[in-house]
């Protein structure tokens, strides 16, 4: 009996271009490619999860644009205080609690080891210079430049992954300072093979074409700075993966919610176009869906 090869999908962070993760799952389920592990960094580390927990790309089309700018929680109390009285330590612009609290109310307050998938979400401690996984069982391989976590919640592993340094205040768990994974891998394709992946598709939504723009704000630059060192990593990173997709969402902002939709869309369409390079990268994998 031939052995049935498992596909894992690995989903870069990228802000609001992380929807387009959504129109990518849709196709591929639609074309009945099969995805057994997820692993996930920053917005990627969202999706990831709710598919991981048991929501479908359909249902995730309709819960995700739901994350509006509502949920950027600013903390203005701190910088008040900072402003007024000279007191107090700004760590970074948004506190994370919302969207936090959005994934434990999506998830039932899961812990890892609940998810109908096994999934990994990456995050880095800052205090160790390591990077930490977030696990929903133990990985096949060891990586002494990594620590792993499999006895967390859903919602506290993915805060920790997508919180982007100064853009997002800093998770403490168990003592450690965690921040968003992408600064060390943004596109986790060896994570995945280490849940037990054979063939991976990663989704790479880091670009770094050149710009003509001023760069007029603060935002504006620490996006284009990270994007160049993620750009950089992913090389090495993302090229052992089987294929890597890659949407046009480059002209879409960090925060830029109004293009939630258009993301998902070109994602879609995108997917569709390559399905035939999709089919014949996972070809000795098998085509039944592993979830209906």
């Amino acid at each position: 009996m031939n052995k049935v090869e498992k596909i894992g999908v690995a989903l870069g962070g990228g802000g609001i271009v992380g929807c387009s993760h959504l129109g990518i799952l849709q196709a591929l389920v639609e074309e009945g490619i099969p995805i057994h592990c997820l692993t996930g960094s920053s917005s990627g580390a969202i999706v990831a999860a709710l598919y991981a927990y048991g929501y479908s790309p359909e249902q995730l089309i309709n819960i995700i644009p739901s994350i509006t700018k509502r949920y950027i929680d600013i903390d203005y109390f701190t910088f008040l205080k900072k402003l007024v009285l000279r007191k107090g330590v700004v760590q970074g612009l948004i506190k994370g609690n919302k969207i936090h609290n959005f994934i434990a109310e999506k998830t039932k307050n899961a812990r890892l080891s609940q998810l109908q998938l096994p999934a990994a979400f990456l995050s880095a401690d800052l205090g160790q210079a390591r990077q930490v996984i977030f696990a929903s069982r133990s990985l096949g391989t060891s990586n002494s430049e990594s620590d792993v976590i499999t006895d967390a919640m859903v919602a506290d592993a993915v805060q920790a992954s997508f919180s982007i340094p100064v853009l997002f205040q800093p998770v403490l768990y168990q003592n450690r300072v965690l921040v968003d994974g992408g600064i060390i891998d943004n596109c986790p394709v060896e994570t995945a093979k280490a849940l037990g992946a054979d063939k991976v598709i990663a989704i790479d939504l880091v670009f770094v074409n050149p710009v003509t723009t001023s760069f007029p704000s603060m935002i504006s630059v620490l996006s284009r700075v990270v994007s160049m060192n993620l750009a950089l990593q992913g090389k090495q990173v993302i090229k052992n993966a089987d294929i890597i997709l890659k949407p046009d969402v480059e002209t879409v902002g960090v925060l830029d919610f109004s293009r939630m939709m258009e993301c998902i869309e070109c994602g879609y369409i995108y997917t569709k176009k390559r399905i035939g390079e999709i089919k014949k990268a996972l070809e000795s994998a098998s085509t039944t869906v592993s979830r209906a």
